[in-house]
């Protein structure tokens, strides 16, 4: 909820302060013009439409001069010419109107530096009753997920991964000649009254490679976990090993590249044989040669299968050996005695088999899951660590159509999601990010999460932990499934210093399209918030300017900075002034709210361009997230003595707030200079930083700022003119 003015003053407790308004004026200015200075640039129609703005041409005329005039009027003004304060905002993007006169108690409770107890009070620490709320409603909702997850057991349907396949993009059949993976997104408006026409947005490219030079390590473990209640075998090892070949060999079917064994063909078994003390018997039934051969290739020490090329696909393993497998078969018959790899649809009829003989179905989901985040483990040079299997065959196979079947029609989907680390990520680590919690309140939020988090990572409780984050975020759950059943990672160990102070092992940004596949959003900016943009007293929430900047960052050349969201999800605080908003924000403040919409993905591969288009199902299943930030604390739960070291909430608000960094306002000066800010020392700013009073170094800087885009506006009307 933002506050007005008139509650900030009344809370004694609030955390933020007002900033002097007294500050050294000249001439007729106002605060539009802090130096009263006067220009005007005469627009020519065609210089203005060069520049891709909505707003009328004509004249400037100064802001100092202008008569007041309702807030629909200002948004018809040229928006070149600028005046820019180093490291502030711009002042000649407001409109050309001043702002209602603020009574006398007003502005002396503004020139105030507001105290508490005889202490002035931090614009960027909350206060302790925001603080306490925030720890309540975060341990009342993690501790009601572990209650329902220790009641929980793996089951034929736990793992489901339907949440993930309907939304993604599939990579496309033809990659031949392609090392690299290349896409752009599209996002549409859906939004009735708007006041200025809104074409199709693109998110910046995406372009990753799907290879790698070095496989990743696996392990078995010294312990059965993950067990399922409906089987009375653990296959997840050995279903995970064939599911790596499957992803790896499909993608280098996709580019047109071979695959090759690196070891010698295995001898035909016969008769007993001596057994080694750490080995296990893998029996595959009767089979042909050419099943026999890839069931020891999977399972043998080492690497024995690999691309023909210099890199490898990014689920490429290789096994530690650990524990020996011994693969037992009846050979039925043989086209050769030296086969070649099988094909990835091949090898999905060999696993398949092989699970229908022990039951472990509704294993294979699990360990399709495990394999589709390797990836990470990749980057993050990670031990994956395998339950250790046992096997007891069944009496009867079962007759019901294969999962393993069935998702390999899904894998190109899922592939799409899988082979980029930065993908992966950021679906990971946004299922901690909560909406409606300010940036300057993570730290609160997370410490709940880590009272129950921890003990399941220090005593082993994996299957719980996946459990409680599955409940939390069921359309990723299986990817946490999957992570957590690879043992201690470091993406597992990284949990507990990701909640301390928001650092990832690969770094975790929200990215708007893999939010909008998975239907779990990343981010405030994935939401379009509720309720009007312009509320009392003539103010907007910054998270709403926030949005605004970015949705309509290219109106204006100054507006690049924002073209890429924010590398923090969570919010920034309070509100600012209309009078303080530049024009491409202030047109919009009077909309509905905008709501953009997931249309598209584009391939771009070398000089063709594949356009998949994708069904918006994802719409409802946001709206919910909205609502869960109403929590409410209650009324029984004990307030603990807490104290937190805000780490995590300094990270988050250091961010947020240097995003915004070019554009700071006057009344939130004392936040971008905070500690847990510095956004002027960043943009090597700090002593140069323009106050209003004049001093001869900030008037010096504008000047030829001011200079530089006049003669810019002027070369634009002129090349446009001659053409």
């Amino acid at each position: 909820m933002v506050r007005t003015q008139a509650q900030e003053r009344a809370d004694s407790s609030s955390h933020r302060h007002a900033v002097p308004a007294t500050q050294a004026q000249s001439g007729k200015a106002c605060k539009g013009n802090p130096r009263g200075r006067r220009k005007q640039i005469e627009v020519q129609e065609t210089g203005q439409r060069a520049l891709g703005s909505p707003f009328k041409t004509g004249t400037r005329p100064d802001p100092d001069c202008a008569p007041e005039r309702p807030i629909e009027q200002a948004t018809h003004l040229p928006s070149i010419g600028r005046k820019r304060r180093r490291g502030g905002h711009d002042t000649s993007k407001r409109p050309a109107y001043c702002p209602p006169k603020r009574s006398s108690s007003d502005r002396n409770t503004q020139s105030t530096i507001a105290t508490f107890h005889g202490k002035k009070k931090d614009p960027v620490i909350p206060s302790q009753d925001q603080i306490m709320r925030t720890f309540s409603l975060s341990k009342q909702l993690w501790q009601s997920l572990s209650r329902r997850a220790s009641s929980l057991s793996l089951q034929r349907d736990t793992v489901r991964l339907t949440g993930l396949r309907d939304g993604l993009p599939a990579v496309p059949d033809n990659l031949q000649g392609n090392t690299e993976l290349t896409g752009q997104a599209t996002w549409e408006m859906r939004s009735t009254g708007c006041t200025v026409p809104c074409k199709p947005r693109n998110e910046g490219k995406r372009r990753w490679k799907p290879t790698r030079l070095r496989p990743t390590l696996c392990m078995i473990s010294n312990h059965s976990g993950f067990n399922y209640s409906d089987s009375k075998s653990n296959g997840i090892a050995l279903l995970f090993f064939g599911w790596a070949y499957i992803l790896c060999m499909a993608l280098l079917e996709k580019q047109n590249v071979s695959m090759r064994y690196t070891g010698n063909p295995q001898k035909v078994p016969g008769g007993e044989s001596h057994f080694e003390e750490q080995c296990l018997v893998v029996d595959i039934g009767s089979v042909t040669y050419e099943e026999y051969r890839w069931w020891t290739s999977i399972l043998s020490p080492g690497q024995e299968w690999r691309s023909g090329g210099p890199e490898q696909p990014v689920w490429a393993i290789a096994y530690t050996g650990n524990l020996k497998f011994r693969v037992v078969a009846r050979i039925t018959s043989s086209e050769s005695l030296s086969p070649g790899p099988p094909s990835s649809i091949q090898a999905v009829s060999f696993l398949s088999r092989f699970a229908s003989m022990y039951n472990l179905e509704s294993q294979a989901l699990l360990s399709l899951a495990m394999a589709l985040t390797l990836p990470l483990h990749n980057e993050t040079a990670s031990m994956v660590q395998l339950p250790k299997p046992f096997l007891i065959q069944q009496d009867t196979k079962l007759a019901s159509p294969s999962s393993i079947d069935r998702e390999y029609g899904n894998l190109a989907r899922y592939m799409t999601l899988s082979s980029n680390p930065m993908f992966l990520s950021s679906t990971l680590w946004a299922i901690f990010w909560e909406p409606g919690v300010d940036c300057n309140l993570v730290s609160p939020w997370c410490d709940p999460i880590i009272e129950v988090i921890k003990p399941l990572v220090d005593n082993d409780s994996l299957e719980m932990l996946g459990h409680v984050l599955a409940l939390r975020r069921p359309n990723i759950a299986p990817l946490w499934y999957g992570i957590a059943a690879c043992g201690h990672t470091k993406t597992v160990l990284a949990i507990i210093p990701f909640l301390q102070n928001l650092h990832s092992p690969v770094p975790s940004r929200p990215i708007p399209e893999v939010a909008a596949w998975t239907g779990s959003p990343q981010s405030f900016l994935d939401l379009p918030g509720s309720g009007p943009y312009l509320q009392g007293n003539y103010q907007v929430a910054r998270k709403d300017v926030w949005r605004l900047r970015h949705e309509f960052w290219d109106v204006e050349p100054e507006g690049a900075p924002f073209r890429n969201p924010p590398t923090c999800p969570w919010p920034p605080f309070g509100v600012m002034g209309v009078e303080e908003l530049e024009i491409p924000v202030r047109t919009h403040i009077r909309c509905q709210r905008h709501h953009w919409v997931y249309t598209r993905w584009t391939w771009l591969l070398n000089d063709k361009i594949e356009v998949l288009d994708e069904p918006s199902t994802r719409e409802e299943s946001w709206l919910g997230f909205e609502g869960e930030s109403h929590l409410r604390p209650q009324d029984s739960l004990p307030t603990p003595s807490y104290s937190t070291d805000h780490a995590a909430s300094e990270r988050a608000v250091g961010d947020i707030f240097r995003w915004a960094a070019t554009e700071i306002e006057d009344t939130g000066r004392e936040i971008y200079t905070h500690p847990w800010v510095e956004a002027l020392s960043d943009l090597d700013m700090g002593d140069d930083y323009e106050t209003d009073t004049g001093s001869s170094t900030g008037a010096k800087f504008s000047d030829d700022l001011w200079g530089k885009e006049e003669d810019w506006a002027r070369s634009v009307t002129s090349s446009l003119s001659q053409e």
